[in-house]
C-alpha cells in the first residue's frame, strides 16, 4: 500500500476527471500539465469523452508511484545536525 491509495476515497466511482484532479492530488498535480504530457504522450492513460477528459483512479495512482521517489529526510536532519 503506497500513500497514493488514499486517493481512492475521493473517487468512490473510481473516476476522475482532469479538472479535479488538482484538488483530489492535493495540488500535486496540475490538469494543465497533465494536459501538456498528455499530448507528449507520456501522461497518464485517460479517457475522452467529448472535451472532457478523465481519468482511473488506479491509473492516476500507478503513475504517481512511478514518478515519484522517496526521500528520506532522517539521514538529512542528521547531516545538519552534523554541520551544527
Amino acid at each position: 500500500m503506497s500513500i497514493f491509495d488514499e486517493l481512492k476515497k475521493y473517487c468512490p466511482n473510481g473516476i476522475v476527471h482532469r479538472k479535479d484532479i488538482e484538488r483530489i492530488t492535493g495540488g500535486i498535480l496540475n490538469p494543465h500539465t497533465l494536459a501538456q504530457l498528455d499530448s507528449q504522450g507520456v501522461g497518464i492513460p485517460g479517457y475522452k469523452i467529448g472535451r472532457n477528459v478523465t481519468y482511473k483512479i488506479e491509473d492516476v495512482i500507478s503513475w504517481l508511484e512511478k514518478n515519484s521517489e522517496l526521500i528520506n529526510f532522517e539521514k538529512n536532519d542528521n547531516e545538519m545536525q552534523r554541520k551544527q
